[in-house]
């Protein structure tokens, strides 16, 4: 036959060899396009950030002063509305040229605003009226949507004739230079994330590529006794693969493209894209396209590399080359060499470094996976009938069930150390809200303190107030650092400090940091210098650890007498208060009686919405990862499932045997459990290890401690057991039908 009739017959083989043929094509055409499909979002990564770095490029206002322009004030401030945080931007024009930010084509007038389109929903769907008091200025446009930097941005462009703090602007298209090592930290989660549910699909086709051997291999000799030679054979075997590497990578692009048109409405954090954002560039669909069937043919190849297929049957190589260790240790101890130094993840080489060791920690699960199994099974000597047949089973080949539990291992590791690092998110959320009591801070620049203050007082059911006044003292120290300085009443000295018996006049301050008679001066936000005397020794400040002294941290805490012809109106002051009337809208009434101030306060509330939308983003996330967990399980399940059934097949005429010396089917049965136990069992062992060796590793994601998160791992690890019991489940009527004595007939 030339080659094109050998790359037909293996179509015909792959498509026409029955109902295990088909099972196994969609198991491929699964496999392989969730493949694709990954493979794709990834490749589209440069394109991402590209597009996100040009938005955020064209957004940057540029400071530096450019000849003949009239410079824009410009002044961000944020505010929040039952839990999503909208950007507020003042502008005021100085002259007719003045900078255009992107997305508008004329300058907002003092009194009007431009809203991103998200922003302009937000407020068209409000029925409370509590957003729209919030916004300076009445709406008159919108912004455009691809100038915004995530498509679900709130985002208002403000005319203003009174910009305090205004940043004279020149221009927009600067490098922003700013990443918060929060955002550095989610990104890096992302990324492992996004390998830990490449891998183990890489694994699954690899695996998916040499179920059905035994079938092969018979239909492959009897072409052999047919007349063709070993290469025909070749290319059969590779044209079979190819149908389902097609078929995957016409699944992969037609899930790629749907995922694509609804990528906008998907937000993972404060992170989105645009659907032209997901564009992978041309070199890396070219890559894709041919390396995915390359890969399956090599995988398909490779499971002959020990079968010598002859025209009177097939030979297999008993005795498998002994497993070494050493390369397998590579990645485990390289990963570990990676994360365990303090790399800071400000860097990019620090959080490359970070994801590049948990990739190669996880990869080492799928290297000593077989290694373990053999050496484990090699080990055992007693056991009940059932399991000395598993065990002998195993011995005979541990690479296979290794390999099929491979990838779902790498992704329980993956999900057991993402979803500690997520969890111990939520818990110190938890921890932190609980330690502040519920309490709402509002922050106010001195020129306005006054006027603010009076009109939060107002809000219906504010009480319990704690009010500091904040200044800088220069203490003429040797390291020439300035100490942190506050002003407060008795009353709420009291009660956030453990001082008692506080009198106004009294001093509080850290060991060394000043002395009765010392001569200090202090600044205020105008940058005014007055001189100031401690009048009285000061007594020891020992801040509790909540309220308005953890907050602000001061060094000295000084009563309104001990600061006698001090000055205090420049002063900015920050308020804590409790709302006592239950109503879930309180801290959005504060914020709206600070409206008319917006730009010169800022309010905020530690047990508010965001906090709790910030948590359930954390459990959102969590929750993706654990329906991937529990998709690649299913995955490896039906794997497992067609691997047992073609193992049935291949050895029905020793289960015949057993069954015709006295074995009961009971106990083969029991065999075929423990076979496909055993293996699982010890990769989730190997799994928890090495998540929670991530997870310990990588808690400096977030500079907090580690959390394992155990209703995970346990969720995980009985969802993998009920699936092998599933999986065994299963082949009983295959075995019961192949222990039949007629199958040891023979022609």
């Amino acid at each position: 036959m030339t080659g094109r009739e050998d790359l037909l017959l293996g179509f015909r083989l792959a498509v026409g060899g029955g109902r295990g043929s088909i099972v196994r094509l969609v198991l491929s055409t699964v496999g392989i396009g969730l493949a694709v499909a990954i493979l794709l979002i990834g490749a589209s990564a440069g394109t991402v950030k590209e597009n996100r770095d040009q938005r955020a490029y064209a957004a940057s206002p540029r400071n530096e002063p450019i000849p003949g322009v009239a410079p824009l004030n410009y002044h961000a401030t944020t505010t929040d509305f039952r839990g999503q945080a909208i950007s507020l931007v003042h502008l005021q024009a100085t002259g007719p040229n003045s900078p255009i930010p992107p997305g508008v084509d004329r300058l907002p007038a003092p009194g009007e605003v431009f809203l991103s389109p998200k922003l302009d929903e937000l407020v068209s769907a409000d029925t409370s009226g509590l957003l729209r008091p919030r916004l300076p200025g009445k709406p008159v446009g919108i912004i455009d949507a691809e100038a915004v930097l995530n498509p679900n941005d709130l985002v208002a462009y403000a005319g203003t004739d009174n910009p305090r703090n205004g940043v004279a602007t020149y221009a927009f298209g600067v490098d922003p230079g700013y990443e918060t090592p929060f955002e550095r930290g989610i990104l890096s989660l992302l990324l492992i994330g996004l390998f830990v549910l490449l891998t183990p699909v890489f694994l699954f086709v690899g695996t998916v590529s040499r179920l059905g051997g035994a079938a092969r291999d018979r239909r492959l000799a009897a072409l052999r006794l047919a007349g063709s030679s070993l290469k025909q054979l070749r290319r059969i075997t590779a044209a079979e693969s190819l149908v389902g590497a097609v078929t995957g990578l016409i699944a992969g692009a037609a899930s790629f493209l749907l995922f694509r048109s609804a990528v906008a409405d998907f937000q993972v954090f404060r992170f989105g894209v645009y659907p032209k954002d997901l564009t992978p560039s041309w070199p890396w669909v070219v890559l894709i396209a041919l390396g995915v069937p390359a890969l399956t043919v090599t995988a398909a190849w490779a499971a002959q590399r020990h079968t010598v297929v002859e025209p009177l049957g097939v030979v297999r190589e008993t005795a498998p080359p002994k497993r070494r260790l050493w390369w397998r240790l590579l990645p485990i101890v390289v990963g570990i060499a990676l994360i365990a130094p303090d790399f800071s993840v400000a860097s990019e080489l620090g959080r490359m470094a970070l994801i590049a060791g948990a990739v190669l920690l996880m990869l080492g699960i799928p290297a000593m996976l077989p290694w373990l199994l053999e050496r484990v099974v090699a080990r055992i000597k007693v056991g009940p009938p059932s399991f000395q047949l598993a065990i002998r089973r195993l011995r005979s080949d541990s690479g296979t069930p290794a390999r099929v539990v491979a990838g779902l291992c790498v992704v329980l590791a993956g999900a057991i150390a993402l979803q500690s690092l997520l969890a111990g998110q939520v818990a110190l959320t938890a921890v932190y809200q609980e330690r502040t009591d519920g309490r709402t801070t509002v922050h106010v620049d001195g020129s306005v303190a006054d006027q603010a203050i009076a009109a939060v007082r107002t809000v219906p059911g504010a009480a319990d107030f704690q009010t500091m006044r904040s200044m800088l003292v220069d203490a003429n120290r040797a390291d020439s650092a300035l100490v942190s300085f506050a002003v407060a009443d008795c009353a709420t000295i009291e009660a956030v400090t453990t001082a008692t018996g506080c009198r106004d006049g009294d001093v509080f301050a850290d060991p060394n940091s000043l002395h009765k008679g010392q001569s200090v001066k202090l600044a205020d936000d105008d940058k005014r210098e007055q001189a100031w005397t401690v009048p009285a020794t000061p007594r020891p400040l020992d801040v509790k650890p909540s309220g308005l002294g953890e907050q602000l941290q001061p060094h000295v805490l000084a009563t309104p007498a001990a600061l006698a012809g001090i000055d205090l109106a420049a002063a900015p002051v920050t308020v804590s208060l409790r709302g006592t009337t239950g109503d879930p809208d309180f801290v959005e009434l504060v914020r709206n009686s600070v409206a008319p101030y917006s730009g010169q306060v800022t309010v905020g509330s530690s047990n508010g919405k965001r906090a709790s939308d910030e948590a359930r983003m954390f459990d959102d996330v969590r929750t993706i990862l654990f329906s991937g967990a529990l998709l690649i399980l299913l995955l490896a399940g039906v794997s497992l499932l067609v691997l047992a059934q073609e193992q049935v097949r291949e050895r029905r005429r020793a289960l015949g045997a057993l069954s015709a010396t006295g074995v009961p089917v009971r106990v083969i049965v029991r065999s075929l459990l423990w076979q496909n136990g055993i293996p699982l069992l010890l990769g989730i062992v190997v799994a928890t290890v090495t998540g929670i060796a991530v997870a310990a590793l990588g808690r400096r994601l977030f500079w907090e401690g580690l959390y394992v998160d155990w209703s995970a791992v346990g969720l995980l690890a009985a969802a993998a057991i009920a699936m092998v019991l599933l999986v065994t489940a299963s082949t009983v009527p295959s075995v019961r039908a192949a222990a039949k004595t007629e199958n040891l007939r023979t022609e």
